[in-house]
């Protein structure tokens, strides 16, 4: 399966990192890697290496995986971000093709390369509840008089298997709110697969591997007065509208303070947490004095020249700014929201520039499950 991830994940993604981030030239460019099956070792199987650069993508090679998991591949060159190309390796276990961490520096050949695969589970017809460990939705009012949205999704595959839908069956699905059209979903992940929006639920039918996956679903409201049904349960979520906006008051969420996501941009927010069930929103309300909030500034980090995407352990880096301050899983929640809605208003964007969204949308994912 020639994912469209491995043709829009990066074919400029490391033209943003700079030459000082390579370490060292290595003598032997062997990629060292072991397969997993859930917690246990792979006893066979076939490892393909990818390249992806600025002008071509394709497969380079490929190496059986031995009895204990383990295989060697080589590379045709050291990896050198000046030369604009990612290696990385996938696997296919059950039909399904599970990839590795992208390789770009001549240092991460030092550590052994890991693929992780899983065995998989088929659900029912209609599908399987899966957790939602957070959601957001962004609303913002357009030139047409009314409010688009961008709703998104953070699910969590808490089993050891991955969740495959059955023949014309899918794996989840989840309604919009009311009123909610014009829907449209992209999958923020490596193996990127099906989903679509269909009679006003957001349905997906590719497979769901253990660990956490986002969607981000946009659409259109008339208002934002928005109704949100909840039939499954829901960690955290919050509704955040930009402002000018109209008096509201909120059903079943607590008003927050504000929260400027950059300067000039302001939004309400409101919040909620550990749902079961029900249906929470956003009411006309009446204007009120509004005590003191505490404001706080949360810039995007957009600054995707200059900055190593997969550079950040390199001491280049570290010399040159001090090391930031911590980001909590709602703050890098709402980068993703925001950085994917911002490149969705680019007319015409190059492929310099879609590479670079790409990149950075994968570290954020990846600073995301990180934080567990």
């Amino acid at each position: 399966m020639r994912t469209t991830f491995i043709l829009a994940f990066l074919a400029a993604a490391v033209l943003a990192i700079p030459r000082a981030a390579v370490a060292q030239e290595l003598a032997d460019p062997v990629l060292h890697g072991r397969v997993f099956v859930g917690d246990t070792v792979s006893r066979g199987g076939l490892v393909v290496l990818h390249r992806v650069s600025s002008e071509t993508q394709g497969e380079v090679d490929s190496v059986a995986v031995g009895l204990d998991g383990t295989f060697s591949v080589r590379l045709p060159a050291v990896p050198d971000p000046a030369r604009s190309e990612v290696y990385f390796a996938s696997v296919r276990h059950a039909g399904i093709l599970y990839f590795g961490q992208p390789i770009n520096l001549p240092v991460q050949l030092d550590s052994v390369y890991e693929i992780h695969a899983y065995d998989t589970a088929m659900v029912a017809p209609q599908g399987q509840i899966v957790p939602v460990a957070a959601r957001e939705i962004f609303l913002q009012a357009n030139d047409d008089q009314q409010w688009d949205a961008v709703d998104l999704f953070q699910l969590r595959n808490d089993g050891t298997r991955t969740l495959v839908a059955r023949e014309g069956g899918i794996v989840w699905s989840y309604p919009l709110p009311d009123g909610a059209r014009d829907g449209t979903v992209s999958d923020m992940g490596l193996g990127a697969g099906a989903a679509e929006v269909r009679e006003g639920r957001l349905i997906v039918t590719s497979p769901l591997p253990p660990g956490e996956r986002m969607y981000v679903v946009r659409y259109v409201l008339d208002d934002p007065y928005v109704s949100v049904p909840l039939p499954e349960p829901t960690e955290a979520l919050e509704i955040l509208v930009r402002e000018p906006a109209p008096p509201m008051k909120a059903s079943g969420l607590q008003p927050m303070d504000p929260v400027e996501m950059e300067p000039g941009s302001a939004y309400l927010r409101f919040a909620a947490a550990d749902l079961t069930s029900g249906q929470v929103g956003l009411e006309r309300g009446q204007p009120a004095s509004a005590p003191p909030v505490g404001w706080y500034s949360f810039i995007l980090a957009l600054a995707l020249t200059g900055v190593g995407v997969w550079a950040v352990q390199s001491g280049a880096s570290r010399e040159a700014a001090p090391a930031p301050a911590p980001v909590g899983r709602q703050e890098l929640l709402r980068e993703v929201a925001l950085l994917d809605e911002e490149f969705a208003h680019r007319a015409s964007p190059s492929a310099e520039e879609r590479g670079l969204y790409d990149a950075r949308r994968r570290d954020l994912l990846r600073r995301i499950r990180a934080l567990g």
